[in-house]
């Protein structure tokens, strides 16, 4: 208790500053002191007085609740990736045991229906490469056609744009879709050697933006080249 009185006295004659630096240099002093938890007092949200033990222990729980919702989420999080990745496994499959061009494409449209909620998609080849027109799905794009001065600054940049797409895009990419297109992402395929452009749409406004994460694209993108080059071969 001697201890206790010395340092009640030394704590009157500080100013508040001190005292908080007395306490940073002492953390020891409410183990050593322990009835002080119960002395002291901090306002509540309700009005009413609680020790300071309280508090930390409401602080403590307070905590222990945003871990558990920082880890859910990440759990959450996990199990989605790990579904989505069963899923483009799923469409490599697929895409490698396509026999033609006209399979792919078929095969693309099915499992990006199914599998992934995108309602149309359209891949187009470049004419160095690729100038047949009777493959659903699947067209050429001349140099100065409607698609390249429509996407003239994708062409040119080769980066991934997504986001709402206009009635004027949505006739020259989807002209057969069964849904009403109103967002769409355009991803370059082989974007060294410009093979062409793959485009996916959906009939949600908001199921591609401009900030989303490009990853899975680019993954999908990648697939259905290494698929085409393969039938171009």
């Amino acid at each position: 208790m001697a201890e206790l009185k010395e340092d009640r006295e030394i704590a009157d004659t500080l100013d508040e500053a001190s005292v908080v630096a007395y306490l940073k240099t002492h953390p020891d002093l409410l183990e050593r002191n322990p009835e002080l938890l119960e002395a002291l007092e901090l306002s509540h949200a309700s009005g009413a007085a609680v020790s300071l033990i309280e508090r930390q222990v409401e602080l403590l729980r307070a905590r222990n609740r945003r871990l558990e919702d920082r880890f859910d989420r990440l759990v959450e999080s996990a199990r989605d990736n790990e579904k989505r990745a069963a899923k483009v496994q799923k469409l490599a499959r697929s895409l490698i045991r396509a026999p033609s061009l006209a399979a792919i494409a078929a095969t693309l449209k099915q499992r990006l229906r199914d599998d992934f909620d995108v309602d149309d998609c359209f891949v187009g080849l470049s004419t160095a490469t690729f100038q047949r027109r009777d493959i659903d799905g699947i067209a050429p794009i001349d140099p100065d056609g409607p698609i390249a001065r429509s996407y003239d600054d994708f062409l040119r940049t080769r980066l991934i744009e997504c986001g709402p797409i206009s009635e004027e895009r949505v006739a020259l990419l989807f002209p057969r879709s069964e849904a009403t297109i109103r967002s769409a992402a355009v991803v370059p395929l082989e974007k060294e050697r410009s093979l062409g452009m793959l485009a996916l749409g959906s009939r949600e406004a908001e199921r591609f933006q401009p900030r989303q994460g490009k990853l899975f694209l680019e993954m999908v993108a990648d697939l259905v080249a290494a698929a085409i080059r393969a039938r171009l071969a």
